[in-house]
């Protein structure tokens, strides 16, 4: 606990206005405005992805609200006088909604760009994108003050089981409806 409370404490140390402007704006992209982003791109040529996107945010709220409500895991900013609250957040710390939702957003695109892509650099290139900005997002929790490290880590590994659970599903789903398409012919 002392390393999370001290890398807190060293990225606020020193923070410009300009740093804390952008991690305001990065942070963003880990709630609504990246959900209604991914939505636009994924809803142009797969609008059952769009569904499932919306399904996979949806659940992931509604579970990180009970994991945050069982785990009762104070702010930083409320344990230690000296984190700010940049963020402007209340309610419990752990896990960090904000992670979990980048995290779905990110497999999300990757999937989508698997599927509607040919290209393996455009492949490659955007996963790497994907990842380093949704780490981007999660690291933006810590530098607002609002997030302890485990928080970030266990958000985005919720965040990307519960998607890859959803994509797993309708993947078997959509397999097994094809199979038994393909029978009846």
């Amino acid at each position: 606990m002392a390393f999370e409370v001290n890398l807190i404490k060293f990225l606020q140390s020193g923070l410009s206005t300009g740093w804390l402007s952008f991690f305001q704006v990065i942070t963003l992209f880990g709630s609504w405005l990246g959900l209604i982003i991914s939505f636009i791109i994924i809803v142009r040529k797969r609008g059952i992805m769009a569904i499932l996107l919306l399904l996979s945010f949806a659940f992931a709220g509604a579970f990180n609200f009970i994991i945050k409500n069982l785990v009762c895991r104070p702010r930083p900013f409320e344990t230690y006088d000296f984190i700010i609250n940049y963020g402007g957040e209340n309610g419990f710390s752990m896990p960090s909604g904000h992670s979990v939702c980048v995290a779905v957003l990110a497999v999300f695109l990757i999937f989508y760009l698997f599927q509607n892509s040919k290209r393996k650099s455009v492949k490659i290139l955007g996963t790497i994108f994907f990842v380093l900005f949704a780490l981007l997002v999660a690291f933006s929790r810590m530098v607002l003050g609002v997030h302890y490290l485990t928080d970030v880590i266990v958000g985005l590994l919720e965040g990307t089981i519960i998607a890859l659970l959803i994509l797993l599903i309708y993947n078997y789903k959509k397999v097994k409806f094809l199979n038994k398409a393909k029978d009846k012919s």
